[in-house]
């Protein structure tokens, strides 16, 4: 059974889960699918076409589904918003729906969005992932698994951005973001994030494999693409890390690859 506020307002064709709990005025509206065991806050929003999954939580005055702040959508078009399991999503968050038919904005696993992050229209939000207070994700954003983007950070539309990342607080990054890194701005590689790495019980061996792949991409000129695969090609990704991070290159994007600082900082011990 679902705990269902009487001031809550339910559009037609949504489903609610076991042990979902609605509060007062909420307004979940048509077309909406909400997993088991997800408490949807006083004052919310769920519009049509959203699907949240089990153990979430939506907070008071968070949007789920909003319309995208794209000037060529055609409103009558339904898209959808799918949030994933046990993701936390605070009070005032924004999350777009996709700007066509076919198109999904989705969140993932056991994500975390704080209190006024924005999530615009057909992002992909990696599994573990933290958005801080103030961060916001420009339309088409793919951020990667396990990244943690700081208060008031802002990803610019189209920009890709790799596993394990870090941007620092009040930054912004109009260029794509390979897995394991730092970045801070204007759209610039300080380090690799080795406190992440070493969380996540990366072997010693493969971190320091990972450093100095890292090191010998950045010392060398030219092509970032036609780097990545003459290293591969001399057998750099010989680690799962360090093969993850010389085929971000080869990706195909609309945005360019974030340069390296001249001098890097330090986070964490080798």
């Amino acid at each position: 059974m679902s705990d269902v506020h009487n001031l809550a307002m339910i559009g037609e064709n949504v489903s609610l889960g076991n042990d979902v709990h609605v509060g007062p005025y909420t307004i979940i509206e048509d077309n909406v699918k909400i997993g088991r065991g997800t408490i949807i806050a006083s004052n919310a929003i769920v519009r049509s076409g959203t699907a949240i999954g089990d153990r979430c939580l939506i907070d008071s005055f968070a949007v789920i589904g909003g319309l995208p702040q794209d000037d060529s959508f055609d409103v009558t078009v339904p898209s959808r918003v799918i949030v994933g399991n046990d993701t936390t999503i605070r009070e005032h968050v924004t999350i777009h729906r996709a700007t066509t038919e076919t198109g999904i904005t989705k969140v993932g696993n056991s994500c975390l969005l704080q209190s006024g992050s924005h999530v615009a229209h057909d992002c992909e939000v990696g599994d573990h992932s933290v958005l801080v207070n103030g961060s916001m994700l420009g339309g088409k954003v793919k951020l990667g698994q396990k990244c943690f983007i700081g208060g008031g950070a802002a990803i610019h539309p189209d920009v890709i951005v790799g596993d394990y990342v870090i941007l620092a607080g009040t930054c912004a990054t109009a260029l794509n973001l390979p897995p394991y890194v730092i970045a801070v701005s204007p759209s610039t590689i300080v380090g690799l994030n080795l406190v992440r790495l070493r969380r996540e019980k990366v072997d010693n061996e493969n971190i320091v494999a990972l450093k100095e792949c890292f090191r010998e991409f950045y010392k060398r000129n030219g092509n970032y693409m036609e780097r990545a695969k003459i290293m591969i090609e001399s057998g750099f990704e010989a680690t799962q890390e360090t093969s993850n991070f010389l085929n971000f290159f080869l990706r195909e994007s609309k945005r360019g690859i974030a340069p390296k600082r001249h001098k890097i900082v330090s986070y964490g011990t080798a």
